[in-house]
């Protein structure tokens, strides 16, 4: 019998919801023996919009630092659980854009992610969710939690 899933990306963000898809992912991965992937899209602001300052470089090393150690705990609790779990930050660019490039890139069987509230009707007709443009343009299952 083959595996189905060999290979779980969870998109990561420090949120409740991303939390609750990676213990599902936990959950999961432990019963049939897959892998874990943690991926974090962090963006590197600039200041006005137009510069790179001193201080927006700054401010990116300390939130790097900062998803570092989260990222730590978590293939610390997979660890727990016997699970392998590697993680992954990458720097800049559309988050949906990013995830999709590494699922194709690293053979990902299956996304795992949740999907979080918009509370205003404007938002829902301005800005596309990074789930909608994961959903739509994955080549791999997605599990939305």
């Amino acid at each position: 019998m083959t595996k189905t899933f060999e290979h779980i990306l969870v998109p990561y963000n420090g949120t409740p919801g991303s939390d609750k898809a990676f213990r599902k992912a936990i959950s999961l991965a432990s019963s049939i023996q897959a892998k874990i992937t943690v991926l974090t899209c962090l963006e590197e602001r600039s200041t006005f919009g137009f510069f790179k300052t001193k201080t927006s470089k700054q401010e990116f090393e300390k939130e790097h630092k900062l998803v570092e150690k989260q990222h730590l705990k978590l293939e610390k609790f997979a660890k727990e659980h016997d699970v392998s779990c590697s993680s992954k930050i990458v720097k800049n660019g559309l988050a949906s854009t990013r995830i999709l490039a590494f699922a194709k890139q690293h053979d990902v069987d299956l996304i795992m992610m949740t999907k979080t509230k918009i509370t205003s009707s404007y938002e829902k007709l301005h800005y596309q969710s990074t789930i909608e443009n994961v959903f739509r343009n994955a080549l791999c299952p997605i599990l939305i939690l």
